[in-house]
């Protein structure tokens, strides 16, 4: 009977505290193409990669969905991904993504700074 008072529930231990993530969003975000400065303005791309000559490629993942981005300090940020493309300059390099986190803020980041979870609610 002890034993059953310190066997740890690992879903909600004290290192791994539970997220309440969101549904993924029906709009507001690019998918299939590069997005343009007007999709930036509109809230539907965090940044865009055009200029006057060239524009970036798509990066052929499932747009939106669950990942963590971890950032400068080390820390995980629960986001969601709404926009991945090539880099201009690097298309072979890693992908240039546009992170949403849960209070709305826009985040550019390296495809190597960040966990794709997939679109699945995750557990």
């Amino acid at each position: 009977m002890i034993g059953k008072w310190f066997r740890r529930d690992k879903r909600n231990s004290f290192s791994q505290p539970r997220i309440s993530w969101p549904d993924l969003p029906q709009v507001g975000f690019i998918m299939g193409r590069s997005a343009r400065v007007g999709d930036v303005d509109r809230g539907e791309a965090v940044f865009s990669q055009q200029t006057d000559k060239a524009s970036a490629a798509a990066y052929p993942i499932i747009i939106p969905q669950y990942a963590f981005w971890r950032d400068e300090t080390g820390s995980t940020v629960p986001v969601i991904v709404v926009q991945a493309e090539h880099h201009i300059a690097n298309a072979d390099g890693e992908p240039i993504l546009g992170l949403r986190t849960f209070e709305g803020e826009g985040i550019v980041a390296s495809g190597d700074e960040v966990e794709l979870l997939g679109p699945n609610l995750p557990t």
